[in-house]
């Protein structure tokens, strides 16, 4: 017998911006800029890869990067800018922005364009609560499950400083965002960005009503 896709999603709940697992741990995710390292000058490259080294070297958990390759949802983007061009009143702003959006679409007719996203999970391990072999919908007693998400803030609150002093700004991501990067990263055949937030926005009202 096949087995469904969330077979393989050790996910068991998503509530106040962190996963679940099976297992009982909880998970943060941060969605992290890019940097052009080749771009830096020498001295900025040896401040990067120092105050990276001073991040690990304080860290006391498992911290977990990847970096997801998709191309790019570039009609959003163009829909905008005729939009921006509807609106535009200035003569030679809109003679730009017509040649502009022409090249846009040109371009994406011959070339991939593609798109790297970086992401940080901060984990914090915990034990789950087991009734007759099976786990319990809700697993944990509450004031226990506030107690740990608030170790797991505490390691969230630290990364994030450690990565703007790198002068980058983690973003930390919702629910309805936990679900759209596990929808996508699981559906990759839509363009990355394609599936709309407010999709899962309303759709972890619905789960929580």
């Amino acid at each position: 017998m096949v087995k469904s896709t969330s077979y393989l999603i050790k996910i068991k709940d998503v509530k106040n911006d962190v996963i679940i697992t099976e297992d009982g741990g909880l998970r943060a995710i941060l969605a992290v800029p890019g940097i052009n390292f080749s771009l830096l000058s020498e001295q900025e490259k040896e401040a990067v890869v120092g105050l990276f080294k001073e991040l690990l070297d304080g860290l006391d958990f498992n911290l977990q990067i990847f970096v997801v390759s998709r191309l790019a949802y570039i009609e959003g983007y163009v829909n905008y800018l005729k939009e921006r061009l509807e609106q535009e009143t200035e003569p030679l702003i809109k003679i730009q922005l017509e040649e502009y959006i022409k090249f846009i679409q040109d371009y994406i007719q011959t070339h991939k364009i593609m798109k790297k996203l970086f992401y940080i999970v901060i984990p914090y391990e915990t034990e789950a609560i087991k009734i007759g072999g099976f786990f319990k919908k809700e697993y944990k007693k509450e004031e226990e499950f506030y107690q740990q998400l608030e170790q797991l803030e505490t390691r969230v609150i630290y990364i994030t400083e450690k990565f703007a002093a790198l002068g980058l700004q983690p973003i930390r991501l919702k629910n309805a965002e936990i679900i759209q990067l596990f929808y996508e990263l699981y559906n990759p055949n839509p363009r990355w960005g394609m599936a709309p937030i407010k999709l899962f926005e309303e759709l972890m009202q619905t789960i929580e009503e």
